[in-house]
């Protein structure tokens, strides 16, 4: 695509140019609608968090050590046990075992600096700290260095079963924990080196679709059951029975043709869902998406 040129994307035309070269926020900016807009004690304290883990992620420091206070350790204890059950349920095995292998437990908000030392010895992935949800590009050039970004604040306790941005609980309970198995590391990782290299907006943009359908709001085959694995949705009690029992939503075999032209839109329950036969069918998959794009990233041979 040329200069000047138009994608779609969530609905919207937008200029295709800024897939490749996102803007940088450096302020907080909460979105119209927010639940914590009007409530000055819970903008101060994001302030305070955005301003400590951005200067963490740009000096890379690792994810600092946060002294939670008891208003949210109050959300996380009323959110992680209906997470929890519903996981139990519901979660892909790899998910279940890598929950139980980091200790994440409902009582105590963990601190993600001991995580991603864990992390660290078992699938070389270190934890970024994030101050907000980063552009996409920016996201994966920290993925393909093998640094998967985090935030580490929590959502309002007004409506603690949603958030509209990736805050802890979406991240400590959704993506983090798949990250201690290789397979499910390794698709994250060539993902990032592919859109890293991408100079084409159009590229990104299919490479976006083909996570956002994956990692972010995938479902798998275990046997004679589907089980989900996306962090979007293991992270939130609603979208986890949507996904999977919904007569709304609209589920189809993973086909790589299909998702990279399949428009979403991330402020709702999602209407689209792809199930996946397995994480090497995924790495097969992306694997023939790179060769098709052109990207000259070297790709391991899928077992």
């Amino acid at each position: 695509m040329g200069p000047g040129e138009t994608l779609i994307e969530y609905g919207v035309e937008i200029d295709a140019q800024t897939m490749v070269t996102p803007p940088d926020t450096t302020e907080l900016e909460l979105e119209p609608g927010h639940p914590g807009l009007g409530d000055t004690a819970y903008v101060e304290r994001r302030k305070e968090l955005f301003a400590l883990t951005r200067k963490h992620r740009l000096e890379k420091l690792g994810p600092p050590l946060i002294d939670y206070l008891p208003e949210e350790t109050r959300i996380w204890r009323e959110v992680s046990p209906q997470l929890d059950a519903l996981h139990v349920k519901y979660a892909s095995e790899i998910y279940l075992k890598a929950k139980r292998d980091l200790a994440i437990t409902t009582d105590r908000i963990p601190q993600l600096r001991h995580i991603s030392q864990r992390l660290e010895r078992e699938t070389n992935i270190h934890l970024v700290p994030a101050e907000g949800a980063l552009p996409y590009r920016t996201f994966y050039e920290y993925i393909g260095q093998r640094g998967f970004p985090v935030t580490q604040f929590i959502r309002h306790g007004s409506h603690p079963e949603f958030t509209p941005e990736p805050d802890m609980i979406h991240d400590c309970l959704g993506h983090v924990p798949p990250l201690m198995n290789r397979d499910y590391s390794e698709l994250l990782v060539l993902i990032g080196k592919a859109a890293s290299i991408a100079t084409k907006g159009e590229h990104v943009l299919f490479l976006k679709r083909f996570s956002w359908f994956s990692i972010e709001f995938g479902l798998i085959q275990e046997g004679s059951e589907v089980k989900v694995f996306g962090a979007g949705i293991l992270s939130s009690t609603g979208e986890i029975p949507h996904s999977l029992f919904s007569p709304e939503a609209r589920r189809r075999p993973f086909n790589t043709d299909v998702v990279i032209h399949t428009d979403y839109d991330p402020s709702k329950m999602q209407v689209d869902y792809f199930i996946a036969p397995s994480f090497n069918f995924l790495r097969h998959e992306l694997t023939q998406l790179i060769k098709k794009l052109g990207l000259p990233v070297e790709c391991p041979p899928v077992d």
